[in-house]
């Protein structure tokens, strides 16, 4: 998509948003069904209490919403990801919050509030703070010689979503099964290119072991 493409979108062109959408759909549901397995298997999400459909919904209801949020430089796809980790981490922490601090029957039916999402996306003033070109590169062509599999990397996280902790298993999949580079991860998950790789090279151990 080029700038022009994401500039009508965020001018309110709602049909090149959703062409977007339907363009990564597959994706961000293959996705989030990793987000709703992993989850389901630490303890924050009950069994059924979210789909993967229900998940992609809404992440795009908030990448619509705070699309003019959405950093320079970072992918338009790149940002439908982000949105869709900080729904499930918003829901997560939503779910550890009631079970701190109410006690509910087992048959009591838990309120479908309204998800309210900030992103917290500002420019590239504060990510280029940290973010080096020239380390995300030599990393990444250390990495991109050891791919897995996709088939193998979805196998694992399907058997075992917890065997790999939250961040390398969104780092796994970003790179090894989406295709993102390692700068695109580092703008979805705002972490730096040194820790995108180390959670990369311990993603890849464990997949191997």
């Amino acid at each position: 998509m080029t700038r022009a493409d994401w500039e009508k979108i965020e001018k309110g062109d709602k049909a090149a948003f959703d062409a977007l959408a339907e363009k990564e759909m597959a994706g961000l549901l293959e996705a989030a069904r990793h987000e709703v397995a992993y989850f389901e298997d630490v303890g924050d999400f009950p069994p059924r209490y979210m789909t993967p459909e229900e998940l992609v919904g809404a992440a795009l209801i908030q990448a619509w919403d705070n699309r003019a949020k959405k950093p320079r430089g970072m992918e338009a796809r790149a940002w439908l990801y982000a949105m869709l980790f900080s729904a499930a981490d918003k829901l997560a922490a939503r779910r550890r919050d009631i079970q701190k601090h109410e006690t509910l029957s087992t048959d009591q039916v838990i309120p479908d509030d309204p998800l309210v999402l900030d992103p917290n996306y500002d420019d590239d003033e504060s990510f280029y703070e940290w973010y080096q070109p020239d380390e995300a590169l030599k990393w990444e062509d250390v990495i991109a010689s050891q791919a897995i599999a996709p088939e193998e990397l979805i196998s694992i996280c399907e058997s075992a979503p917890a065997r790999l902790d939250k961040l390398e298993r969104r780092a796994a999949l970003l790179y090894f099964r989406l295709g993102f580079t390692i700068e695109q991860i580092c703008r979805v998950t705002h972490k730096p290119a040194r820790e995108i790789a180390a959670l990369l090279e311990s993603a890849r151990g464990k997949l191997r072991g």
